[in-house]
């Protein structure tokens, strides 16, 4: 794997397979993969809001539903299952995803349907992937906005791969930013392995590391990373180099109080210290019944009730991401906070303080410190290999 420029993109390419990662600092047309560890977040939600705020701001946004054998954008947008879709690229009855994108009753923003239309559709060829994600970066828009599956197996973590600029939406549940850690984990790891499959000594190990039932489950990848540098040491160097480049990004969902936000703040010391990967927080979103109204009428909230402070909160994260002209790398000012968590404490507290009605704090989980929640990733991987 090595890095090239060329006059349309900066990328990382992976020559085993023919396919690269966007490293979307370095381009002006931005491609979002959102994912959310599992179902039940509120990613598609998510995904459909922030999407129509793009477009909201005069941005040409393309929403793709990548979340095969579960898409549901059109539903979410009130449209009817009649248009082909990513299904059909897949299948091979179409050749392009651009041709497929449908306008909607908003400027500027246009969705591409998923799998709904074509039946059996599960985990895809690696040729497949390469031909979807090469349509994907043909698509003409502002914004691309890819909604993908719950969980964390390939075609997921391939389509996450796509550029160094996911964003994983999560709960302050700790189930649920359990599974965020889980497919950030996946998520570096299959990284590694797509970067160095042609180097069999490592390739083996990171294989071993991700399915072995081992002892020692704290071995972070600072430690793995040493260990393949004691069998091969070329390589360390590259692999640092490599994580260093992943700038995955946060979504809280369905806060309650600014003390929810203690979970993520376990979940991005976890990525740092066990992952070497730097996560960074986009924002926070609160739970409403505007939400799960929008959800049963068919209507995005930020379009139906933009002045609401749900709607703001998604607007503000929309906002950050334009003003930020190389994200996924943000301009914070950090004359006024330590991080881009405390930042989103500040505006939780002020959001807070011009609602209404607020659930009694007490109502919200306790943040659970590092090591346990390290103690229970031990717990939930030994019972997953019984």
């Amino acid at each position: 794997m090595h890095f090239f420029y060329t006059p349309i993109l900066h990328f990382i390419a992976f020559h085993n397979d023919n396919s690269y990662m966007i490293l979307s600092e370095n381009v002006d047309r931005k491609i979002i993969p959102i994912a959310g560890g599992k179902g039940g977040v509120g990613k598609s939600v998510i995904a459909v809001n922030l999407a129509l705020s793009f477009a909201m701001h005069g941005k040409k946004t393309v929403l793709v539903d990548l979340d095969l054998g579960g898409s549901n954008i059109h539903t979410l947008l009130g449209e009817k299952n009649i248009r082909p879709g990513v299904g059909n690229v897949i299948s091979g009855l179409k050749s392009s995803l651009s041709a497929l994108a449908c306008s909607t009753r908003w400027d500027n923003f246009y969705y591409i349907p998923g799998d709904v239309l074509v039946c059996g559709i599960g985990e895809l060829t690696l040729q497949v992937k390469n031909r979807i994600i090469e349509s994907l970066i043909e698509i003409e828009a502002d914004y691309i906005i890819l909604d993908l599956g719950g969980g964390s197996n390939y075609t997921i973590l391939d389509f996450f791969l796509i550029c160094n600029s996911g964003i994983i939406v999560t709960t302050p549940q700790t189930i649920s930013v359990l599974n965020a850690y889980l497919f950030l984990r996946n998520y570096s790891f299959r990284f590694l392995q797509r970067a160095f499959v042609n180097n069999k000594q490592v390739s083996g190990l990171l294989r071993r590391r991700m399915k072995e039932r081992y002892q020692d489950d704290r071995m972070t990848m600072e430690e793995i990373i040493r260990e393949i540098s004691s069998k091969v040491p070329s390589v360390s160097k590259k692999a640092e180099a490599f994580l260093g480049v992943l700038q995955p990004k946060l979504i809280l969902n369905k806060v309650r109080s600014t003390e929810d936000i203690g979970i993520g703040e376990t979940l991005r010391d976890l990525c740092k210290n066990t992952l070497s990967i730097n996560l960074e927080c986009l924002g926070t979103v609160f739970e409403s019944d505007i939400v799960n109204k929008s959800v049963d009428t068919f209507k995005p909230f930020v379009a139906e009730l933009p002045q609401d402070i749900v709607s703001k909160t998604v607007q503000r994260i929309a906002l950050k991401i334009m003003q930020s002209s190389n994200f996924p790398k943000m301009p914070l000012d950090y004359d006024y906070y330590s991080d881009s968590f405390e930042l989103a404490q500040i505006e939780t507290e002020n959001d807070i303080a011009f609602m209404q009605e607020i659930q009694e704090p007490n109502q919200s989980q306790k943040p659970m410190d590092l090591n346990q929640m390290l103690e229970l990733i031990r717990t939930r991987q030994s019972s997953m290999y019984r």
